[in-house]
């Protein structure tokens, strides 16, 4: 195969993972700041989690992918029991938005590793996952929990 087709293959399959981190067509940070902090902590009958505990979760989860990518010989749990936070609702506004904004600096942050030409997204590391499973199982995971909160939303009158 010619060095320009695996170029142009490799820089694609970067360009469609930051698409998808991102949210695709429906980006979470927007998705995160249009949902009513107010009615973040409200937790709907049958369920054991509030928007709240979404973000929460969503977030734990991340940043242990995110740090695997970062440094994956010195972070190689990529899967430790899940983070959910305790508390159902934020402390205020503040809290909620520096949530987001704390999600949004380590989304960055792990479109930026995906975007760099260094990182060998393929090179399987010592646990035998590669940078482009922790970037998937980080899309697939933020995207089931980011449906979750939409439905949620939805019946609190969100949207």
């Amino acid at each position: 195969m010619p060095t320009n087709t695996h170029q142009s293959t490799d820089t694609l399959l970067r360009e469609h993972l930051v698409e998808l981190l991102t949210g695709g067509f429906a980006p979470n940070v927007i998705l995160l700041r249009e949902f009513d902090y107010k009615k973040a902590g409200i937790v709907l009958d049958g369920l054991h989690f509030s928007a709240w505990v979404l973000l929460g979760h969503i977030r734990g989860r991340h940043l242990t992918l995110l740090r695997y990518m970062q440094d994956p010989e010195n972070n190689p749990d990529v899967w430790p029991e899940a983070p959910w936070p305790d508390n159902h609702q934020p402390a205020s506004q503040q809290e909620w938005n520096n949530a987001i904004a704390a999600y949004e600096r380590d989304l960055i942050e792990m479109i930026q590793l995906v975007q760099d030409q260094a990182s060998d997204l393929f090179q399987v590391q010592p646990n035998g996952k590669t940078l482009a499973w922790a970037a998937m199982t980080t899309l697939h995971h933020t995207g089931y929990h980011i449906g979750q909160l939409k439905t949620v939303g939805r019946q609190l009158g969100v949207w």
